[in-house]
């Protein structure tokens, strides 16, 4: 376990201490976002312990995982590519720039799914030229939980970037191909695309993610004041609803899904989870509670479903 644990801080801060860990948090989420006092020493603890070859108490090691949570980036998109990283987190997403390159070709083909007119609902992306993945529970928003959906009800805007003003077309979404509640995976049938040639459907991977390996989850977090902590400014600013790419890594794989720290909001539902090395999907996003717990379905799954139903 203390390996376990030594492993996950080295991978998000490297060789620092943890002074230097403390300070990158800092300046990422800014100083008014920190946990309380209390929270940070007992984060220390748990690094003072986990170097000296001891297993840290409960909470302490709680606190630790908090700071790594709250290092886990949210970054914009404009244009079709990915904003930089704030610095600070660049050691532990090292392949960010090499996956900017890899993730180009595929950004407009994730889109923000939206109830007519224009409330967002979650995020899908193409896996043919005219069908759209999702979460089963997004479609029983947008359908009212009957599960069928018509043209008029429901559209997907494959841009929706912040300080992009190019011209964004909505894309009807036409009916329900298939879904599976237990899982929560559904497929969705499209109208024609604006540029098709532009939007390449995603590749999945067929072998699952590994506990530690770096992934990339990308969607529409939106804003829920209700349920969010107060440093989620650190992390999203007062930017929602719009294109974000989110790095984390897996954290537990178990059955048909993967655990991932990625950052996450609401919207976030039905969102690509991506390798970092090569942009192929590794997992379907479906739940998650910020700074807590998030769970896909793993790629392999979601794999089987496309094909048996595409």
């Amino acid at each position: 376990m203390n390996n376990e644990w030594s492993d996950r801080f080295q991978r998000a801060f490297g060789s620092a201490g943890a002074a230097e860990a403390f300070q990158r948090t800092r300046a990422i989420v800014g100083p008014a976002n920190m946990p309380a006092t209390q929270e940070s020493q007992l984060a220390q603890t748990a690094l003072d312990q986990l170097s000296n070859g001891q297993q840290p108490e409960a909470r302490a090691l709680a606190a630790l995982e908090l700071v790594i949570k709250m290092t886990r980036p949210s970054a914009l998109t404009l244009k079709g590519a990915l904003n930089p990283l704030p610095p600070g987190t660049d050691q532990a997403f090292g392949g960010w720039d090499s996956f900017s390159a890899r993730v180009k070709p595929f950004l407009y083909s994730i889109g923000r799914i939206d109830l007519m007119p224009d409330q967002g609902v979650g995020t899908g992306f193409l896996v043919a030229p005219d069908l759209l993945l999702t979460n089963a529970h997004v479609l029983a928003f947008l359908s009212r939980d009957t599960n069928q959906l018509t043209k008029g009800q429901a559209v997907v805007r494959f841009v929706q970037e912040y300080g992009n003003f190019d011209p964004d077309p909505p894309v009807d979404i036409l009916q329900a191909v298939a879904f599976d509640s237990d899982q929560d995976i559904a497929l969705l049938r499209l109208g024609p695309l604006p540029d098709p040639a532009s939007r390449a459907p995603l590749q999945i991977r067929a072998t699952d993610a590994n506990p530690g390996e770096t992934v990339v989850a990308v969607g529409y977090p939106f804003n829920d004041p209700q349920r969010n902590p107060m440093f989620i400014s650190g992390i999203f600013g007062t930017k929602f609803g719009v294109k974000r790419a989110a790095p984390g890594e897996v954290v537990t794989s178990k059955n048909t899904d993967i655990g991932h720290d990625c950052s996450t909001l609401g919207g976030n539902s039905g969102s690509p989870v991506l390798s970092i090395n090569d942009a192929s999907l590794v997992g379907l996003h479906k739940e998650g509670v910020f700074m807590f717990r998030n769970r896909a379905l793993k790629g392999s799954f979601v794999k089987k479903f496309v094909e048996a139903h595409a």
